[in-house]
């Protein structure tokens, strides 16, 4: 996870640095820090916390006057004098935010990270499985470790490898040693250059006008240059203002392609939105209507969007979806579909379990990855797994420039959702589970004679129907903040729509650290309905919007619910503006406009958005860097 970003040019690198982190805050916010090269030397600054932290500490070298929460910087006036214009003057430099999973989260676990002689900086993102055993080695040897991380052992290899190499090959015997995933960018203190290495972390170059950037996203790049360089895993490259050194495992030069991708400097902009959450909520109706333009501009007509698939769904005997999170949720409801529109039997694995099982899969099994980032690893080392196996690949996700797009091509389908900046997935689940009906529908064109022009009839008026939710938000507000002073929730539903209480579970659990599950309606009779009580709230999602596909599960789901208002627990439902039949038998009816219950997850998931958002509120917790969370998970 961590978000690394590097800077050698003709300008000042703190000031980029920290621009660079502050759009990689998604990546993890635990700690961060920047080192700078000046005068031959390197000179350090960092803090536990989010970067605002940083920049206070930063700003407390300058001017201690103006520091107003009394950061400890530690540093005396002699030396925060020198460090502060190495900071002001300095063009070369690295900077990193964490998400800590060696060592806790304080100043010293922070990176950069520095060998015995402060000769080297060094930031990390990845894991190293086999760091313990080298640190028993290095200790053995007498070095001593400042640090609880793994990334240090990286530290002092490149180190004790650099006596007698030339930095390239010192590198390339360090990479020779580790296990596991890292991406890694290296300041040394006598020379103005950057050193690079990757393997199953993202790591990208931009290249400028005599000035050069790393970074792990593309989009931090993407500020200043539309220019990128994807490093491939096990490459190094060693970095100046003008050159760049690429090169393999194995000491051979490698090709520098160059991608020109489209630039986007709005990425941190809120607009008149307190919360990039509100933000990305309320952009949904226009992804929406992107996404319809692009696959359904015509109800009559097939789906679009997929021609580029090398991959014939009449012969598919089988499809496993792999994902995590919120993406898993998004499955759940593809495999819903897709088994009762294309008749083709589904399978929804959680990632990290798929990455390590020994999984049966054959030619005609098609195994779908669906990532936000698409740089999860678990999901990766999923598709690999089966792709391993023998089954055909494919990807949904939300950006071109990745992994798992570089892996499945041409089988994959990129959301149009844009950069998601809060941690909790809004739009970009709304997409996902958007994408799931298209490709329900070409799957289903493909292999059967059934009318799905209702279903694209409706989907078509999506759009509109979720600005009608979304113009309801102060009223759901009003009925939300009652309760968040509870402490467990449960969500119900059945159908299509569990996977929506799952996901609004999800939601509530990251936003505002309330306990809160999901659960088949018709399940809680058999165990979890032992902790019902006047204070655990129960929402069920309950939709009677007829439709000729299949019987409606609304009598049955709201007797589970009468179950659990039997035993005294606060009770809400989603229900539709026509079901009144609703009125009395629930505390709080949250009223959504009128859906066919197979168009419905959509439209159901916008309230949720809100519930988490506005009890996450009125707790006062951080909405868009919940603890303890990153965006984008690249480590397994």
């Amino acid at each position: 996870m961590c978000g690394i970003v590097a800077y050698i040019g003709k300008k000042n690198a703190k000031d980029l640095l920290i621009d660079g982190l502050r759009s990689l805050e998604y990546r993890g916010y635990d700690s961060s820090g920047i080192a700078v090269l000046h005068n031959s030397k390197i000179e350090l600054v960092k803090s536990a916390g989010k970067i605002a932290r940083l920049e206070e500490k930063i700003l407390s070298l300058k001017a201690p006057a103006l520091v107003t929460n009394s950061v400890s910087s530690n540093f005396n006036s002699h030396v925060a004098e020198k460090i502060n214009l190495a900071l002001e003057t300095s063009t070369c430099g690295i900077g990193h935010t964490r998400w800590a999973t060696h060592g806790i989260a304080n100043d010293t676990n922070a990176h950069p990270h520095q060998d015995t002689e402060a000769n080297i900086a060094l930031v990390h993102n990845g894991i190293i499985k086999n760091y313990l055993s080298l640190k028993q080695e290095l200790e053995a040897e007498g070095i001593q470790f400042r640090t609880e991380t793994d990334t240090e052992v990286i530290t002092h290899l490149f180190a004790k490898q650099r006596a007698g190499k030339a930095d390239l090959d010192a590198l390339r015997a360090v990479m020779n040693r580790l296990e596991g995933s890292y991406a890694v960018v290296i300041l040394v203190k006598d020379q103005n250059k950057l050193l690079v290495a990757k393997n199953q972390s993202p790591l990208v170059i931009g290249i400028g006008e005599e000035e050069n950037y790393v970074a792990s996203d593309s989009s931090t790049v993407l500020q200043y240059t539309n220019k990128v360089l994807k490093l491939k895993d096990q490459q190094l490259a060693e970095i100046t203002e003008t050159k760049i050194i690429l090169e393999d495992l194995y000491g051979n030069e490698a090709k520098i392609e160059v991608h020109h991708l489209v630039q986007n400097t709005s990425i941190q902009e809120k607009g008149p939105y307190k919360h990039f959450l509100v933000k990305e909520i309320h952009e949904q109706p226009a992804v929406t209507s992107l996404m319809l333009d692009q696959c359904l501009a015509n109800a009559t007509k097939p789906i679009t969007g997929f021609e580029q698939l090398d991959v014939d769904f009449k012969q598919i005997n089988r499809i496993v979806f792999v994902a995590c999170g919120s993406a898993y949720h998004a499955a759940l409801i593809g495999k819903y579909l897709i088994e009762l529109w294309a008749r083709v039997p589904v399978d929804v694995e959680v990632a990290s379990e798929y990455a390590s099982k020994q999984v049966i899969v054959g030619a005609n099994d098609l195994v779908v990855g669906i990532s936000q980032s698409g740089e999860t690893a678990d999901t990766l080392a999923a598709i690999n797994n089966a792709k391993n196996a023998g089954a055909q690949i494919m990807a949904i996700t939300n950006k071109s420039d990745s992994a798992i797009y570089d892996l499945t091509s041409p089988n994959n389908y990129v959301t149009p959702a844009g950069i998601e900046v809060s941690v909790a997935s809004t739009k970009a689940f709304v997409s996902q589970v958007l994408a799931l009906y298209f490709l329900t529908i070409k799957i289903a064109e493909d292999r059967t004679e059934i009318d799905l022009t209702e279903i694209k009839q409706g989907l078509r008026s999506l759009p509109l129907i979720i600005d009608q939710v979304i113009e309801r938000a102060e009223d759901y507000k009003k009925q939300f903040i009652k309760y968040s002073n509870y402490r467990d929730f449960l969500f119900l539903s059945r159908g299509i729509n569990y996977p929506i209480a799952l996901e609004g579970a999800l939601k509530l659990k990251e936003l505002s650290y309330i306990h809160a599950t999901g659960y088949p309606s018709g399940e809680m009779k058999h165990g979890p309905i032992a902790i019902l009580d006047q204070s655990v709230p129960v929402l069920t999602i309950a939709i009677d919007g007829k439709s000729k596909f299949e019987h409606s599960l609304y009598e049955k789901t709201l007797s589970n619910a009468e179950e659990a208002r039997a035993r005294k627990s606060p009770s809400l439902v989603i229900a539709c503006d026509d079901n009144q039949d609703v009125t009395g038998l629930f505390d709080e009816v949250i009223r959504i406009p009128n859906i066919d219950q197979f168009l419905s997850p959509i439209i159901a998931t916008i309230p949720l958005q809100f519930l988490a958002y506005y009890i996450a509120e009125e707790l006062g917790k951080d909405v868009d860097q919940p603890r303890n969370l990153a965006k984008s998970v690249t480590v397994e």
